[in-house]
């Protein structure tokens, strides 16, 4: 049997003015979540990005209070980020090496973006992305993002 709720001396169903909001939540969060990665399916390779993305990113990171990042650390942000890789699966898909990839992934753990896994094998510790650093790879898609939107609006 269903409870009968008064709203505004309105008779409705209990569970009909709260289910209907958190459904309409839901699809349109999903609907904007597949456009987004779709988007950023699209995105160029990180070799293909020019000296104004690259600034509009860093002013980005400062707009969001990612501060001490330099040019050298987009690359291992770019879309995907590093949750998950180790140094060696970094530097082989950045084409560079891996002692450089795993001195910008210590710096990153300095600064609170990553966690990297306790081994004796530095090129094969597992890195994890914190909170911060969730939002720091969130903030470079959506700086790139905004950057190729601009850059195609003005072609």
């Amino acid at each position: 049997m269903y409870v009968i709720a008064h709203i505004g001396n309105l008779p409705v169903e209990e569970w009909l003015p709260f289910l209907v909001p958190i459904v309409a939540l839901y699809v349109w969060g999903r609907r904007r979540e597949r456009r987004r990665r779709a988007a950023v399916g699209r995105l160029p390779g990180a070799d293909a990005l020019d000296e104004r993305i690259v600034a509009h990113v860093q002013a980005e990171w400062a707009k969001a209070k990612h501060e001490g990042l330099s040019r050298e650390h987009l690359p291992l942000l770019y879309p995907p980020g590093p949750d998950g890789f180790s140094a060696a699966e970094l530097a082989e898909r950045l084409h560079s090496d891996s002692s450089a990839v795993e001195r910008l992934l210590e710096d990153l753990e300095e600064r609170d973006y990553l966690t990297m896994d306790e081994q004796p094998d530095t090129e094969n510790r597992s890195t994890s992305l914190t909170f911060k650093g969730f939002e720091l790879v969130d903030a470079t898609e959506a700086a790139l993002l905004g950057a190729l939107g601009e850059t195609a609006a003005r072609r």
